[in-house]
C-alpha cells in the first residue's frame, strides 16, 4: 500500500470506536503553499510529505482531530508554526540597528514611570526615593519596585501602584521598540533601573529554552534537544502546541525524515519511527490486533506512540 492508502485505512478503522465524529479532510493543497513550506524549511518536501498533501491538505476544524484526536495539520497551520520557530533563531551576533530611535523610545518608558514616582520632598531638595527597578516585554511586565535608599532591601521595597489603563500607554512604546530591534537583537524582555539622579540602566534578555528546559532524546542522541526547530516538520497536532512531525535535522545518531514528538509540553522527545510511512506501518499493525491500545487508550496519543515505539505490550507487545 502507498502511504495515502495506509493513511485512509487508519482513519476509516476510527469512527466505529469514537464517541464523537471526526473532522474531514481538505482538498488537495496547492503548489503556492508547497512552495512557502520549502522556503521556510530551506529545502524540499520529502516525497512522502508531498505525495499525503497532494491527496489532502490537512483537515477542517468540524469535530475531532482525524487522527486518533489529533488535528491533521493544514499549510497554513505548517506555514505559522515553521515562521514562530524561525522567529525563535537568535541572530549570531546581537546589534542595535537604530540606536537613537531605542534611546529614543526608552527614554520614553523611563519618563513614565519616572512621572509616577513620589514627588522629592523640600522643593525637591531631598529626594523621597532612590530607585525604581521594573521589566517590560511585548506581552508582560513587571514591578514597579520602588527603593527609598540605597541600602532598602528587597523585602522592604515596595509597589509602585499605576492604573492598568495607564500601563496601555507605555505597553505601545514598548512594542514599537520591540518590533525595531527585533531583528538584530532578538529580545522578550527588558530590565530597568531607573535612579533618582535621572540615569538609568537596560538590559535586554532573551528565553533560551534549548538549555532552561531538561529536554531529552530516546534514543540517546537522535534528536536535537531543542525547543522548536525551523526544520521539524509539523503533521499531527493535539490542538496544545505539540506536534508529531518530521525531523528534517537529525542529531548526530539519528535519522533524516524520522518522525518525532515535540512542542510546548514535549520535554521527552521520541523517535516513533523512522519515516511517516514506517509510522503508519507500525500503527496498522497495532489496529489489527485483537487487543490495542491505540483505539483503547485513555492517554494522550503521544505517550501511546511512544510505547509503540518501545514495543510495549499494551499495545499487543509486537516482536521486532
Amino acid at each position: 500500500m502507498n502511504i495515502i492508502t495506509k493513511f485512509q485505512e487508519i482513519i476509516a478503522i476510527q469512527p466505529s470506536n469514537a464517541e464523537a465524529s471526526s473532522g474531514t479532510l481538505n482538498p488537495p493543497v496547492s503548489d503556492n503553499e508547497i512552495q512557502k513550506i520549502e522556503n521556510l524549511l530551506q529545502e524540499s518536501l520529502p516525497t512522502e510529505i508531498k505525495a499525503l498533501y497532494s491527496f489532502a491538505n490537512g483537515q477542517n476544524d468540524d469535530g475531532n482531530g482525524i487522527f486518533f484526536g489529533d488535528n491533521f495539520c493544514r499549510a497554513d497551520e505548517i506555514i505559522q508554526q515553521l515562521e514562530f520557530s524561525r522567529s525563535l533563531i537568535n541572530p549570531e551576533t546581537k546589534t542595535i540597528a537604530n540606536p537613537e530611535q531605542s534611546e529614543q523610545l526608552i527614554r520614553q518608558i523611563v519618563d513614565f514611570y519616572v512621572g509616577k514616582a513620589p514627588k522629592h520632598k523640600l522643593f525637591g531638595l531631598q529626594k523621597s526615593w532612590y530607585k525604581i527597578a521594573f521589566e517590560c516585554g511585548p506581552n508582560r511586565f513587571g514591578g514597579p519596585y520602588i527603593y527609598a535608599s540605597e541600602n532598602t532591601t528587597g523585602k522592604e521595597r515596595k509597589i509602585l501602584e499605576i492604573d492598568f489603563k495607564e500601563l496601555d500607554n507605555v505597553s505601545e512604546i514598548v512594542k514599537k521598540l520591540h518590533e525595531l530591534e527585533q531583528p538584530a537583537y532578538k529580545w522578550d524582555e527588558l530590565n530597568f533601573v531607573v535612579y533618582s539622579n535621572g540615569k538609568y540602566e537596560v538590559e535586554r534578555s532573551a528565553h533560551d529554552f534549548d538549555n532552561q528546559i531538561s529536554f531529552t532524546s530516546t534514543p540517546k542522541n537522535a534528536i536535537r534537544k531543542k525547543y522548536f526547530h525551523y526544520k521539524w516538520l509539523p503533521i499531527f497536532s493535539d490542538g496544545g502546541g505539540n506536534y508529531l512531525g518530521i525531523d528534517l535535522d537529525p542529531d548526530t545518531k539519528g535519522k533524516k525524515g524520522q518522525v518525532i514528538n515535540f512542542g510546548r509540553d514535549e520535554e521527552d522527545m521520541f523517535v516513533l519511527a523512522q519515516s511517516l510511512d514506517d509510522l503508519f506501518d507500525k500503527i496498522l499493525v497495532a489496529l489489527h490486533k485483537a487487543e490495542n491500545g491505540l483505539l483503547h487508550s485513555e492517554g494522550h496519543l503521544h505517550e501511546t506512540l511512544k510505547e509503540l515505539a518501545n514495543n510495549q505490550p499494551a499495545l499487543g507487545g509486537a516482536s521486532r
